[in-house]
Formats: C-alpha cells, structure tokens, sequence
C-alpha cells in the first residue's frame, strides 16, 4: 500500500510508503515552486489512474494556483500536461479558479 500526498506548501506530491519507513518520493512537481509543465503552485488534490492491471498510469493533480489539473505520469520521469484550465485564471468554460478536488470519471464498457 502507498499514500499519495499533496504536500501543499511544499509545491509537489508525494507517495509515501509505510513499509519502508514512512519513505516518500516525490511524484508531481519534481522541479519545485512554479508553473511550468513540470512545476506546481500549491497542489490540492490528486487522483490516480491506473490500468487493468492496478499498475500506475499516471497522476492526476489539481495545482490550485496555477488554476489548472496536470496530468504527470511516472514513466516519463514526472513529465505533466494540462488536462483542464489550459486558458489559465477565469470563468470561461476552459478556465477554472483556484480548483481544489479531482476525479475519474470511467468510461463504460
């Protein structure tokens, strides 16, 4: 089992596992404070989607203020894309302020 923690004032998320001591990696957010693609500003929320197979396909994280949800996945080394508020700060249809949850919606089979 792991945790996924968005570490909020620290700009990254993190999975910590407790079998191995509490020990956390960072996940999002590799590079620290900013709004690159591989950047966040104070992180709110995360999500995972995963395959068939339980294994991680990628994060999904709401970077409050950056007004956007990044999608950063783990085989390109925390590599993100805007998925949602590609338009930045407002209230038209592809912009959000200030987000604050995530998640999946599954596609029926």
């Amino acid at each position: 089992i792991a945790y996924l923690v968005a570490d909020n004032k620290n700009h990254r998320v993190q999975r910590c596992t407790p079998a191995e001591g509490g020990a956390c990696t960072t996940v999002a957010g590799v590079h620290g404070l900013g709004s690159a693609a591989n950047q966040l500003r104070c992180p709110d929320g995360v999500a995972l989607e995963q395959a068939a197979d339980g294994s991680v396909i990628a994060y999904l994280v709401v970077d409050n203020q950056n007004y956007r949800v990044q999608r950063c996945t783990p085989a390109e080394g925390g590599a993100c894309t805007t998925v949602a508020g590609v338009h930045g700060l407002g209230s038209a249809a592809n912009q959000l302020r200030c987000p604050d949850g995530v998640a999946l919606e599954q596609a029926a089979d």
